[in-house]
C-alpha cells in the first residue's frame, strides 16, 4: 500500500514542479501590446480678428464667420458657426443708455431671471450673465455709451463654452482707425503675444 502512495507524491511533487514551469515560461513571454489612441486632439489654431471700430479678439480657426454686412444699426456684430456644431457666438457692439455694466446689466430687459455676475471683460469690470433657457452665456460691458459684448448660445454647450472663453478671455479694445476696413475681413496672426510688449529705444 505504500508503492501507490509514493506514486501518487510523486506524481503531484513532477505536476506541481511542470506547472509551476509553465507559470514561469507564460509569464516571461512578452505579452501583446495593446495600443490606446491618445484622446488629446491638437488644440485648433487661434485667428486674430482686428476690427477698425476699435477692438480684436482670438477665435479658433475652422469656424464660419459671418461679418453681418447688412447690419447698418450696430457697431459690430459677428458671428461665428460651425456645420457640426449646433449654437453659435456673437460678438455685438450695440448703442446702449446704460451708464456702465452695473446699469447695462440690470436694465436688459432679457437678463430678467438670469443668473448676472460680475467679471472683467477687455480689462475693464463688465458682467457675465448666464441665461437657462436656450442655453446662453453672455460677457460683456459699457464703454462710451456702447455695449460689447460676447454672446454665445450654448446648443452644443461642449463645443461653443469653449469658443465662447476664448473669444470673451482674448477680446480688447485697441485704437479706432488702427486696422484699415479691408484688413478687418480677413483674420490675421500677431506676431507679438497680448502679453508680450516691443520696446523701441
Amino acid at each position: 500500500m505504500k508503492k501507490p502512495l509514493v506514486a501518487i507524491l510523486v506524481g503531484l511533487v513532477v505536476g506541481g514542479i511542470g506547472f509551476g514551469g509553465y507559470l514561469a515560461w507564460s509569464g516571461s513571454q512578452p505579452k501583446p501590446k495593446i495600443e490606446q489612441k491618445e484622446a488629446s486632439a491638437a488644440a485648433p489654431e487661434l485667428l486674430t480678428w482686428r476690427d477698425p471700430n476699435g477692438f480684436s479678439f482670438q477665435y479658433p480657426d475652422g469656424l464660419t464667420v459671418n461679418k453681418h454686412n447688412e447690419d447698418k444699426e450696430n457697431y459690430a456684430h459677428i458671428e461665428f458657426t460651425h456645420p457640426d456644431h449646433p449654437g453659435n457666438v456673437i460678438v455685438w457692439g450695440k448703442d446702449t443708455t446704460a451708464a456702465d455694466a452695473t446699469a447695462w446689466g440690470k436694465t436688459e430687459k432679457r437678463f430678467k431671471g438670469a443668473s448676472t455676475l460680475d467679471t472683467t471683460f477687455a480689462n475693464v469690470s463688465g458682467k457675465k450673465v448666464l441665461i437657462a433657457a436656450p442655453s446662453q452665456i453672455i460677457v460683456g460691458t459699457v464703454d462710451d455709451s456702447i455695449a460689447w459684448t460676447v454672446e454665445g448660445l450654448l446648443t452644443d454647450s461642449a463645443f461653443w463654452t469653449g469658443v465662447h472663453t476664448t473669444i470673451a478671455d482674448s477680446f480688447k479694445f485697441i485704437p479706432v482707425g488702427s486696422v484699415d476696413e479691408e484688413d478687418s475681413t480677413a483674420p490675421v496672426q500677431e506676431a507679438v503675444s497680448a502679453d508680450e510688449e516691443e520696446v523701441i529705444e
